[in-house]
């Protein structure tokens, strides 16, 4: 049987080759990515690609057969040439927000080094609430700390890759561990690796049921909302694991009060959207040539004050 066109069915085959490794890597990227945005930039660009293959299947048909059907191919490669606009116009839309956005700053403390000498940090200040169950889920924002630390029961810490320290909460006196009836110690050693490390910290504390066993509800309430206060003060977070089968209802209120739920989907999105482009508003806002002419503004103002004094 002859081919009705050649050079269609040799278009019509490099296309569906190209289509068919893209949907292969965005599969691949699919399977692999865990924050939301990007799996759902890999999700767009799986879908325009599976178009595409079926419409240059409709290609190689049509140039081999003569059979007409073209409607295949009007539909599904329009169908992938919308979905690869879509893609690409919300990200678009993601860099208009963040460009115009205000950056996320670690607030100015004594032992802490400014914002523009600290790394910028995406996660929520504060203190927040989780699940132990869903503790590994929180793996992706680790890469957006400035530094990670782990104060726990398990000597397998949990919750990110790596940590820059852990802390093994146990009375028999090993090596970087605390006694959990100390917990003035216990609250001293999370400030001061959050200070050296200059704020933008990500501190997991999972074994709250453990130091409840050596010290009151009351006790505990005030250490959590000291360092609450502390993360806020320097732009830090602070994820505490809770069993709830393990707290009383009025304790959990409180403790909810205090500490509120800790939204893992909002924060990857959001954390990922400043990771994505903030460097590009950075550049935006320090581009060499405006900051010279910011400098020389604020010199000639300065040098008006001068002569007005």
């Amino acid at each position: 049987m002859s081919v009705h066109n050649i050079p269609g069915l040799i278009a019509g085959c490099a296309v569906l080759s190209m289509s068919m490794v893209a949907t292969y890597l965005s599969l691949k990227y699919l399977r692999i990515l865990e924050t939301p945005l990007s799996r759902r930039l890999a999700y767009l660009a799986m879908t325009s690609s599976v178009f595409s293959t079926i419409g240059s299947l409709g290609v190689v048909v049509e140039s081999a057969t003569g059979l007409r059907i073209w409607w295949v191919m009007a539909a599904f490669f329009t169908l992938a040439y919308v979905t690869m606009l879509f893609a690409i116009f919300t990200y678009l839309r993601l860099l208009r927000e963040l460009g115009g956005g205000e950056r996320p700053r670690i607030p100015e403390f004594s032992s802490v080094p400014s914002p523009e000498e600290s790394k910028k940090n995406p996660l929520p200040a504060g203190g927040f609430t989780i699940p132990a169950s869903e503790l590994p889920r929180i793996k992706p924002i680790c890469n957006f700390a400035t530094a990670t630390l782990y104060v726990g029961r398990n000597t397998k810490a949990g919750g990110c890759p790596e940590f820059d320290r852990k802390i093994w909460i146990t009375r028999i006196g090993a090596p970087d561990s605390i006694d959990p009836s100390k917990l003035h110690v216990l609250q001293g050693e999370i400030m001061r690796f959050t200070s050296e490390k200059g704020g933008g910290v990500l501190v997991i504390l999972d074994g709250l049921e453990h130091l409840l066993l050596y010290n009151d509800f009351r006790s505990v309430m005030k250490l959590l909302s000291a360092l609450r206060d502390y993360m806020i003060l320097t732009g830090s977070t602070l994820i505490v694991a809770i069993e709830e089968d393990t707290l009383q209802k009025t304790q959990l209120s409180i403790l909810r009060r205090e500490l509120p739920p800790f939204n893992i989907d909002k924060v990857l999105t959001d954390a990922e959207r400043v990771a994505l482009f903030g460097v590009i508003s950075r550049g935006e806002i320090e581009k060499p040539g405006n900051k010279e002419k910011k400098n020389r503004e604020e010199s000639a103002g300065e040098g008006t004050t001068t002569q007005g004094l």
